[in-house]
């Protein structure tokens, strides 16, 4: 494979610049126009940031530019500096926790309860759960991030909300670019991309590769992941684009610590990951589409794909899982007048369906022995969804909506023991809203909005059978905009949460048996505030030469059981309260960048339910140093953990440790080192 990917990247750089250079191949390669410029189907920064500021509630434009000043690799990477985005990196690996206002808190892997997109096009499997390694960042353009219900016009119902990485594009990133970065842990990453339009059609593709032996034992990566997209402009109004991704990715998995352990020597493997050889291996294939058609004061959007995955998965035993999975969502946004005030209403429905072949054998060093189970898993929903913005006097705005959902999850056992089942799910969940803006360059906003979720596979098949849904409404205040050398984007919420989907005793007189099963009720409550300013003094909104900017994103989480007849108002595990990220940067026009960077978990976190063990508090520092051009050479170095603090950058979840130090800790990486160019024409 890796002869094979080193060929392509030498084939693919040099046959992009030759495409470029060819007046024959491409004699409309330069045109002016917005039509050259602006894709119907894959919006640009300022275009997506127009759409957000109609939203009332949290949400953000994450522009590819901010990330990509320096590692640029995994989710932790691309979110460092987005309030409300809990990313914290198993083992430096892509494989994370990610969580949205507690979604999926107890999931360090294989995400859940939120829905991530490429394009608009669902990146989850039919059963919500999600793979970040099919993520990858150097590909897209910016990345959309809707929290909680706020992306409902996006069909998501997720208490989390929605992550949407949009591509990149001939129209948009016209040109070739390689991209070389390397570090400590035997870190490398190369990519190389293009992307040129000619007449009404653009084409954009790129090729990353990327290897490292990790901080930790038995923490080796490999993955190769290759995104390509075609549009077809047919007129002013109508323009088509598919989608083509396919991703290798081989990783090693170092497994938990105990605190001892982490505090001894952070860099060990568990024993048991080692003698297992334990992996998380898979090949994907994705294909998707997205139509964009404008008729008069209506837009609609026709979204399709189809996604392959073959799982090759030694843990405690060794999983081998085929799954296909189909979506199908068309969606129109109107514009009209209402009672004499513009009026934009927006709606859509959305078909999903996954059918998944599963067989689990005796895990022998790493390799399949005797098999033990076999089952088809199939997954398959039904989601609609309404929403109304009416504009009012005074600057106000009027949201209403609400979201209908019906899903299925089946289960038919092909080998060994084990129920059948089939079970349905269904909710509605509405959504009132209202955004105010005094002036040009401030939002205030409020909303009261309901959520549903339900259970993946890895819910609904544990040992006490399916679950219910999970639903949560949810109240939110906020405030969005800038004002002179001061930006700001800040939420505080209230989740108000049945049936949560959590590791705990499903009978209390038995307390040694426990599941992910539904919790009675909860609570989700925190702030999400980020900001930055310039420290000279010098508004946003001119150009400057030098700027000396305070980035900080802070998110506070205080999430418990509510009057629970087991666990009473304890914390639920698995996220510590306080998650402190920022960096100061000096800035100059010309591209230049210098600046130490933090992240600062104030409190300590529990690693159970009945809150007696817990991670400790940490503080890390880095330092950041590049510069970033439109053309030519960007480069950066960047050094983290300079104090080669040892500290748990995530933990597991488990329902009681007893007050005992117990194998459920994941080392952060220690002292690094990486650095990265980027050549751009």
């Amino acid at each position: 494979m890796k002869t094979f990917s080193i060929s392509f990247i030498t084939l693919f750089g040099t046959a992009i610049p030759l495409l470029a250079q060819s007046h024959d191949l491409l004699p409309e390669m330069v045109v002016n126009g917005t039509r050259k410029t602006q894709s119907l189907t894959s919006p640009d920064v300022a275009t997506a940031r127009a759409a957000i500021a109609k939203i009332a509630g949290g949400a953000e434009v994450v522009d590819a530019e901010r990330y990509l000043r320096g590692r640029s690799s995994t989710v932790a990477d691309t979110f460092a500096l987005s309030p409300g985005v809990v990313a914290q990196s198993r083992f430096g690996s892509d494989e994370a926790r990610l969580s949205i206002r507690g979604s999926g808190l107890q999931r360090t892997f294989h995400g859940r309860g939120l829905r991530v997109m490429q394009d608009g096009v669902p990146v989850n499997y039919a059963d919500g759960s999600f793979d970040m390694q099919s993520l990858e960042p150097t590909a897209a353009i910016h990345v959309d991030v809707l929290r909680g219900a706020n992306a409902m016009s996006y069909g998501s119902a997720t208490l989390g909300g929605a992550i949407d990485y949009v591509s990149a594009t001939g129209l948009n990133s016209p040109g070739a670019s390689v991209r070389v970065e390397a570090g400590s842990h035997g870190y490398l990453r190369a990519g190389v991309s293009g992307g040129f339009s000619t007449g009404s059609a653009d084409l954009y593709a790129s090729f990353t590769e990327q290897t490292q032996q990790g901080f930790r034992q038995h923490a080796d990566q490999d993955n190769q992941r290759f995104f390509a997209n075609f549009g077809w402009r047919f007129n002013d109004d109508l323009e088509t684009r598919l989608y083509l991704t396919a991703v290798r990715t081989d990783s090693e998995l170092p497994g938990n610590l105990t605190k001892t352990q982490l505090e001894t020597d952070p860099r060990q493997a568990a024993l048991s990951n080692i003698t297992g050889d334990q992996h998380r291996d898979y090949d994907l294939y994705r294909l998707a589409s997205r139509t964009t058609y404008r008729n008069g004061d209506t837009t609609w959007h026709l979204t399709a794909g189809w996604t392959y995955k073959d799982l090759n998965h030694p843990i405690y035993q060794v999983l081998d899982y085929l799954s296909n999975d189909f979506y199908l969502g068309l969606d129109a946004t109107h514009e009209m007048r209402l009672f004499g005030r513009p009026d934009e209403i927006k709606a859509g429905v959305a078909y999903s369906y996954g059918a998944t072949d599963t067989s689990n054998y005796v895990n022998v060093r790493g390799h399949r022995g005797a098999k033990l189970s076999g089952a088809d898993l199939t997954a398959i929903n039904l989601d609609t969804f309404v929403e109304n913005r009416l504009s009012l006097p005074e600057n106000f705005h009027f949201i209403t909506g609400a979201s209908a959902a019906h899903s299925r999850r089946e289960s038919e056992r092909t080998f060994g023991n084990g129920a059948n089942y089939a079970s349905d799910f269904s909710n509605f969940a509405p959504r009132v809203g209202l955004t105010w803006e005094p002036d040009q360059q401030t939002t205030v906003y409020a909303n009261v909005s309901g959520s549903y979720e339900a259970p993946s596979f890895s819910e609904s098949t544990t040992v006490s059978g399916p679950n219910k849904a999970q639903t949560a409404t949810t109240f939110e205040l906020g405030t969005r905009g800038n004002r002179g050398p001061v930006r700001w984007d800040a939420s505080i919420y209230r989740s108000n949460i049945d049936d949560e989907l959590l590791t705990i005793v499903p009978d209390p007189s038995v307390p040694t048996a426990t599941a992910t099963i539904n919790a009675d009720k909860t609570l989700h409550q925190g702030v999400e505030l980020g900001g930055e300013i310039d420290l000279l003094g010098q508004s946003w909104l001119t150009e400057a030469d030098n700027r000396l900017v305070l980035r900080v994103a802070w998110t506070y989480g205080d999430f418990r059981f509510d009057n629970d007849l087991t666990y009473g108002d304890n914390h639920i595990a698995g996220l510590p309260p306080h998650l402190i990220r920022g960096e100061l940067t000096w800035e100059n026009k010309d591209g230049w960048y210098a600046g130490p960077t933090f992240e600062w978990v104030p409190e300590k976190s529990f690693i159970d339910h009945r809150n007696t063990y817990s991670a400790d508090p940490y503080a890390l520092v880095g330092f950041k140093f590049g510069q970033r051009r439109e053309e030519g050479l960007s480069w950066f170095i960047e050094a983290r953990n300079l104090t080669d603090e040892r500290y748990a950058a995530t933990t597991g979840v488990i329902e009681n440790a007893g007050g005992r130090d117990s194998a459920q800790f994941l080392p952060g990486d220690g002292r690094s080192v990486y650095t990265g160019l980027q050549w751009r024409w």
